[in-house]
Protein backbone atom coordinates (compact mmCIF):
# COMPACT_ATOMS: atom_id res chain seq x y z
CA UNK A 1 0.00 0.00 0.00
CA UNK A 2 1.46 3.16 -0.73
CA UNK A 3 1.51 6.64 1.38
CA UNK A 4 -1.59 8.32 -0.49
CA UNK A 5 -3.68 5.25 -0.06
CA UNK A 6 -2.51 5.48 3.72
CA UNK A 7 -3.58 8.69 4.29
CA UNK A 8 -6.95 8.56 2.17
CA UNK A 9 -7.93 5.51 4.44
CA UNK A 10 -6.99 7.43 7.26
CA UNK A 11 -8.86 10.51 6.35
CA UNK A 12 -11.61 8.19 5.86
CA UNK A 13 -11.57 6.07 9.17
CA UNK A 14 -11.78 10.13 10.57
CA UNK A 15 -14.46 11.17 8.82
CA UNK A 16 -16.67 7.80 10.07
CA UNK A 17 -15.15 8.59 13.66
CA UNK A 18 -16.13 12.13 13.44
CA UNK A 19 -20.00 11.43 12.62
CA UNK A 20 -22.37 12.06 15.15
CA UNK A 21 -24.53 9.34 17.01
CA UNK A 22 -28.11 9.27 17.64
CA UNK A 23 -29.05 12.51 19.62
CA UNK A 24 -25.65 14.14 19.68
CA UNK A 25 -25.49 17.83 19.11
CA UNK A 26 -22.80 19.16 17.36
CA UNK A 27 -20.88 21.39 20.12
CA UNK A 28 -19.60 24.72 18.50
CA UNK A 29 -17.30 27.04 20.36
CA UNK A 30 -17.39 30.83 19.65
CA UNK A 31 -13.31 32.83 19.31
CA UNK A 32 -14.35 34.61 21.93
CA UNK A 33 -14.64 31.52 24.31
CA UNK A 34 -11.81 29.99 22.71
CA UNK A 35 -9.49 32.78 23.10
CA UNK A 36 -10.81 32.84 26.78
CA UNK A 37 -9.80 29.35 27.34
CA UNK A 38 -6.60 30.12 26.41
CA UNK A 39 -6.10 32.12 29.74
CA UNK A 40 -4.72 35.44 30.86
CA UNK A 41 -1.70 35.05 28.11
CA UNK A 42 -4.15 35.42 25.10
CA UNK A 43 -4.53 39.24 26.51
CA UNK A 44 -1.31 40.75 25.47
CA UNK A 45 -1.60 38.56 22.44
CA UNK A 46 -4.73 40.02 21.49
CA UNK A 47 -3.52 43.57 21.96
CA UNK A 48 -0.25 43.20 20.49
CA UNK A 49 -2.43 41.68 17.19
CA UNK A 50 -4.72 45.08 16.90
CA UNK A 51 -1.48 47.23 17.59
CA UNK A 52 0.12 45.61 14.55
CA UNK A 53 -2.89 45.49 12.81
CA UNK A 54 -3.12 49.43 13.13
CA UNK A 55 0.25 50.27 12.68
CA UNK A 56 0.49 48.16 9.70
CA UNK A 57 -2.57 49.78 8.14
CA UNK A 58 -2.13 53.39 8.87
CA UNK A 59 1.96 53.31 7.64
CA UNK A 60 0.47 51.45 4.07
CA UNK A 61 -2.20 54.40 3.72
CA UNK A 62 0.43 56.82 4.46
CA UNK A 63 3.11 55.32 2.00
CA UNK A 64 0.17 55.07 -0.47
CA UNK A 65 -0.64 58.62 0.08
CA UNK A 66 2.78 59.96 -0.19
CA UNK A 67 4.13 57.67 -3.17
CA UNK A 68 0.81 59.70 -4.93
CA UNK A 69 1.91 62.05 -8.03
CA UNK A 70 1.56 64.74 -10.03
CA UNK A 71 2.39 63.60 -13.66
CA UNK A 72 2.57 67.56 -14.80
CA UNK A 73 4.45 68.64 -11.04
CA UNK A 74 8.20 68.83 -12.32
CA UNK A 75 6.99 69.91 -15.85
CA UNK A 76 5.49 73.04 -14.25
CA UNK A 77 8.04 73.12 -11.78
CA UNK A 78 11.00 73.52 -15.01
CA UNK A 79 8.78 75.73 -16.51
CA UNK A 80 8.45 77.88 -13.69
CA UNK A 81 12.11 77.71 -12.89
CA UNK A 82 13.18 79.00 -16.53
CA UNK A 83 10.45 81.58 -16.59
CA UNK A 84 12.50 82.99 -13.44
CA UNK A 85 8.88 82.65 -11.07
CA UNK A 86 10.58 81.01 -8.19
CA UNK A 87 8.11 82.02 -5.79
CA UNK A 88 5.02 80.82 -8.14
CA UNK A 89 7.66 77.63 -8.07
CA UNK A 90 7.71 77.39 -4.12
CA UNK A 91 3.93 77.93 -4.28
CA UNK A 92 3.33 75.17 -6.15
CA UNK A 93 5.55 72.92 -3.86
CA UNK A 94 3.68 74.08 -0.91
CA UNK A 95 0.69 73.36 -2.39
CA UNK A 96 1.47 69.49 -2.98
CA UNK A 97 1.78 67.95 0.38
CA UNK A 98 4.25 64.76 -0.85
CA UNK A 99 7.63 64.73 0.11
CA UNK A 100 8.57 64.96 -3.23
CA UNK A 101 7.57 68.53 -3.31
CA UNK A 102 8.65 69.41 0.01
CA UNK A 103 12.63 68.42 -1.60
CA UNK A 104 12.04 70.38 -4.78
CA UNK A 105 11.12 73.13 -2.32
CA UNK A 106 14.09 72.99 -0.41
CA UNK A 107 16.57 72.75 -3.77
CA UNK A 108 14.46 75.73 -4.81
CA UNK A 109 15.44 77.68 -1.51
CA UNK A 110 18.73 77.37 -2.31
CA UNK A 111 18.91 78.11 -5.93
CA UNK A 112 22.46 80.28 -6.07
CA UNK A 113 24.12 78.29 -3.76
CA UNK A 114 27.22 75.87 -4.68
CA UNK A 115 25.63 72.72 -5.92
CA UNK A 116 27.02 70.99 -2.69
CA UNK A 117 24.90 73.05 -0.31
CA UNK A 118 21.80 72.29 -2.73
CA UNK A 119 22.31 68.59 -2.59
CA UNK A 120 22.93 68.58 1.02
CA UNK A 121 19.80 70.11 2.13
CA UNK A 122 17.93 68.36 -0.50
CA UNK A 123 19.68 64.87 1.30
CA UNK A 124 18.80 66.56 4.47
CA UNK A 125 15.10 66.70 3.90
CA UNK A 126 15.43 63.54 2.30
CA UNK A 127 16.16 61.42 5.23
CA UNK A 128 13.48 63.37 6.94
CA UNK A 129 10.68 62.03 4.97
CA UNK A 130 12.20 58.99 5.23
CA UNK A 131 12.30 58.88 8.68
CA UNK A 132 8.51 60.16 9.14
CA UNK A 133 7.48 57.47 6.63
CA UNK A 134 8.95 54.63 8.57
CA UNK A 135 7.49 56.20 12.37
CA UNK A 136 5.85 52.74 13.83
CA UNK A 137 7.65 50.46 12.08
CA UNK A 138 10.09 50.13 14.89
CA UNK A 139 6.66 49.24 17.19
CA UNK A 140 5.57 46.57 14.38
CA UNK A 141 9.04 45.06 14.52
CA UNK A 142 8.82 44.67 18.53
CA UNK A 143 5.61 43.33 18.05
CA UNK A 144 6.52 41.07 15.45
CA UNK A 145 9.44 39.26 17.64
CA UNK A 146 7.67 39.37 21.00
CA UNK A 147 4.37 38.10 19.82
CA UNK A 148 5.63 34.65 19.08
CA UNK A 149 7.59 34.59 22.06
CA UNK A 150 4.99 35.57 24.20
CA UNK A 151 2.87 32.65 22.45
CA UNK A 152 5.75 30.04 22.60
CA UNK A 153 5.45 30.92 26.57
CA UNK A 154 1.54 30.01 26.53
CA UNK A 155 2.19 26.99 24.83
CA UNK A 156 4.55 25.75 27.24
CA UNK A 157 2.39 26.87 30.24
CA UNK A 158 -0.45 25.10 28.80
CA UNK A 159 1.72 22.03 28.42
CA UNK A 160 2.66 22.15 32.27
CA UNK A 161 -1.49 22.70 33.46
CA UNK A 162 -1.98 19.56 31.33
Amino acid sequence: MNIFMMMQAAGQAVAEGAELAEGEEKVTIDLIELVMQGGWIMIPLFLLSFIAIYIFIERYLAIKRASREDKSFMNRIKDYIHEGKIESALALCESNDNPVSRMIAKGITRIGRPLNDVNTAIENVGNLEVSRLEKGLPVLATVAGGAPMIGFTGTVIGMIKS
